[in-house]
């Protein structure tokens, strides 16, 4: 008996490990990998409540948002360094001074790269759309889908949720 529950519990715990392999993430707090980079859910979750509450938006970044911004940055800021124009961290965490918190890299990183992309001409910005699409990514399905058109990553709309012009 106790050999028939113990190879039970094997065979589930193997289960649940092959499924989560199936998932596309490295572990639960991996909120997207991008050309091996891992973006980790804390990151996400402090970018987007040091940006809302530091600059107090209109429209409050969203996760999902803020994952994008995670996705681009880095490469907004090689392509405005190649340009001559990079933006500096130190910068960046300028924009916080008045903030009572350090601001964490990944905020950081998203400010440099906001900054920088306001210094990359047409050109460079052909160049990164191009990048974008050729990036080798797995996005946690809790923020959706990239969307390499748009450079976005694009929240899921659940199947059983059905938009008011389709529902009539």
């Amino acid at each position: 008996m106790k050999a028939v529950k113990a190879r039970t519990t094997v065979l589930a715990l193997a289960s649940v490990l092959a499924l989560s392999a199936c998932s596309g993430t490295t572990s639960a707090q991996t909120a997207a990998v991008v050309d091996g980079r891992v973006i980790t859910e804390q990151q996400v979750r402090v970018a987007t409540e040091q940006i809302n509450k530091a600059f107090k938006p209109e429209q409050p970044l969203t996760a999902d948002q803020a994952l994008t911004l995670l996705i681009r940055a880095p490469y907004i800021n090689e392509a405005a360094a190649k340009a001559g124009a990079p933006q500096s961290r130190s910068a960046a965490r300028a924009a916080f001074k008045d903030f009572p918190e350090e601001p964490s890299d990944a905020t950081v990183e998203i400010l440099q790269a906001e900054a920088s992309l306001q210094q990359i001409d047409d050109a460079g910005r052909q160049d990164l759309t191009k990048k974008f699409a050729a990036i080798d990514m797995t996005v946690n399905p809790r923020y959706g889908t990239f969307d390499p058109s748009v450079a976005a990553v694009i929240p899921d709309q659940p199947n059983w949720l059905v938009s008011a012009s389709n529902a009539g």
